[in-house]
């Protein structure tokens, strides 16, 4: 009886961010963070004038 194997190998690659990505990620997700909570507040002001 023969027995083929097919040996392979698998690469599990890291996304490699440098700093300065991970800095401007931060700060995107920051700004986009304070801008809906200030569109919220400004909603909710609104409301409350009615």
């Amino acid at each position: 009886m023969v027995l083929n194997f097919l040996f392979f190998t698998i690469k599990i690659e890291r996304n490699h961010v440098n700093a300065e990505q991970r800095i401007a990620t931060y700060a995107r997700t920051r700004y986009l963070e304070e801008r809906a909570e200030a569109h919220a507040f400004q909603a909710a002001q609104h409301i409350s004038r009615i």
